[in-house]
């Protein structure tokens, strides 16, 4: 099934077990890259929080599309949905 997000497939039910893999480890922080940073990065961050974890996009290690305002949307729906928007320097900080 074609997917967005890391956490979950297309049709937002069927989970892809990512999630159940990483508590099984006690992992509670996820960082998210890739492409592209309005749909799979931004899906795959906001599912993460709807599961429970810590999430961060690293946005220099993104690639946006940005059709039509989509990154713009991206970005307030992550800010909205708890997700953290951070650059690779400042995982050295944390």
């Amino acid at each position: 099934m074609d997917s967005y997000s890391a956490f979950e497939e297309a049709d937002h039910k069927t989970e892809t077990g990512l999630s159940g893999y990483l508590k099984q480890r006690r992992i509670d922080t996820v960082f998210v890259t890739g492409l592209a940073t309005d749909f799979c990065v931004a899906w795959t961050a906001m599912d993460a929080r709807k599961a429970g974890f810590e999430a961060y996009v690293i946005e220099d290690a993104t690639r946006p599309i940005d059709l039509n305002g989509s990154l713009a949307a991206a970005r307030k729906n992550m800010d909205r949905g708890g997700v953290m928007r951070i650059q690779s320097k400042d995982i050295l900080s944390t």
